[in-house]
């Protein structure tokens, strides 16, 4: 994938040393109060650019959506941010605690990207999205044309070289932006590189390679749908919408890890959990374990279930079902991943849930977390399974193929922080 530097703009070092105040995670994972607290924390906080105060269907109110491009201009004029003279890519570390409690250390670095088709040798998709999350960043990138946050990508890099390259630049860098997420202990660490070699050097190394979404789906098919009306309307291309702005990671780093979602349901009615354990039987081998002994690893064909008395059984697919649902998927590969195995043969077949019940999450709830996990199964939920870790190699794969997955199926930690570099279209001066 060709990527380019670019001229971000970014919070004004002289004005804040530290970025912890006025930074924010992505807007779809921001909820009103929250919100609240960014904006408490700093009458600067970018949770005002991206987030209205309240949503009435899809849109937040009007004035949201115009008031966002003018402040940032008020700031941009204060000083409050600043827009860098020199194209630059920026390495961004962020140091961490997964929900597994182990210490990491994730890297990736921000540049440009062209807008492509997607497909096997481009840009590999494994979500669906929906209309109502593209409405609204639409109409905010209409009235802005302000790109607030990265898409996140990661491509295969056997050794590894990229990263490799860019640690022997961090000491070229330019500029070091520091910026806490202390609410999720994340600690944000970027270098703006703009040396001319190294950014070639990690351009032509990134060329060949297609890149997986991680994280963006939406923003990703927002920027591809706006760039195809301006063409439309236009009737020639818009530059600076060709182009989105990512944050890429190597799916070969040890640091970059791919968490599972757990499930719990609730509200099924006239439920009954001896019927759902019977009927669960018939396409599993069971054996009960200790909550000690729960162990999520690499392993796709196997999960756990258990009921609000707290009782835990490993299950693993047997050979003949497996068999069945290699050859009843639209493509065998989905039968090696546990989120379809418990959708398919669990949550559609033995419980009834039609597509629409599980893409309206009407009786399922999603838990990164195992506390929060168990916290919900203590509070009434019906039945809850614990999922094991997702397979990159598999992802990839499944990307390949064009295949989707279902809702929750992979969970990238930490989120990309919001606010330490931005792109405003007319200023990111593309070379």
């Amino acid at each position: 994938m060709k990527i380019f530097p670019f001229c971000g703009t970014i919070y004004n070092p002289e004005k804040f040393e530290n970025l912890t105040h006025v930074i924010a995670p992505p807007y779809d994972v921001i909820n009103p109060a929250e919100r609240r607290f960014l904006i408490n924390r700093s009458t600067f906080n970018v949770a005002q650019l991206i987030l209205g105060e309240k949503k009435q269907g899809d849109y937040f109110e009007d004035d949201f959506y115009t008031n966002s491009g003018k402040l940032f201009n008020t700031w941009l004029q204060e000083e409050v941010l600043i827009r860098l003279e020199q194209p630059a890519i920026y390495y961004l570390h962020q140091f961490f605690r997964g929900p597994d409690g182990m210490k990491n250390l994730r890297k990736g670095f921000i540049a440009l990207m062209p807008i492509v088709p997607y497909g096997a040798d481009t840009v590999l998709a494994h979500e669906r999205t929906h209309k109502g999350p593209i409405l609204d960043r639409q109409r905010l990138l209409e009235k802005t044309k302000i790109n607030h946050s990265q898409i996140f990508f990661t491509y295969q890099d056997d050794e590894n070289r990229i990263h490799q390259r860019l640690d022997e630049a961090i000491h070229k860098a330019v500029l070091k932006i520091d910026g806490e997420d202390d609410v999720n202990g994340v600690e944000n660490v970027c270098y703006v590189i703009q040396d001319e070699e190294v950014i070639r050097d990690v351009s032509d190394l990134m060329e060949s390679k297609p890149v997986f979404i991680a994280d963006g789906h939406h923003r990703y098919e927002t920027l591809r749908q706006y760039r195809d009306a301006q063409r439309a309307k236009h009737g020639i291309d818009e530059m600076e919408a060709n182009y989105v702005m990512g944050y890429f990671s190597c799916a070969n780093d040890a640091g970059l890890k791919v968490y599972p979602t757990h499930r719990t349901i609730h509200d099924i009615p006239d439920f009954i959990y001896r019927a759902l354990r019977e009927g669960v039987w018939k396409y599993f081998d069971f054996s009960e374990v200790d909550y000690e002994d729960v162990d999520l690893h690499l392993e796709n064909r196997s999960f756990y279930m258990t009921d609000p008395d707290g009782v835990i059984w490993l299950l693993t697919l047997k050979e003949e079902y497996y068999r069945q649902l290699k050859k009843s998927l639209p493509d065998p590969l989905l039968a090696e991943m546990d989120v379809v195995i418990l959708e398919e043969l669990i949550f559609k077949t033995v419980l009834g849930m039609s597509e629409q019940d599980i893409a309206d999450r009407t009786y399922i709830n999603y838990h990164h977390d195992q506390d929060e996990f168990w916290e919900a199964m203590r509070g009434g939920c019906q039945a809850g399974w614990l999922m094991n870790f997702p397979d990159t190699k598999l992802l990839f794969e499944v990307g390949k193929r064009g295949l989707m997955l279902p809702q929750k199926s992979t969970y990238f930690f930490p989120k990309l922080p919001t606010g330490m570099v931005m792109r405003r279209f007319e200023e990111s001066k593309l070379r």
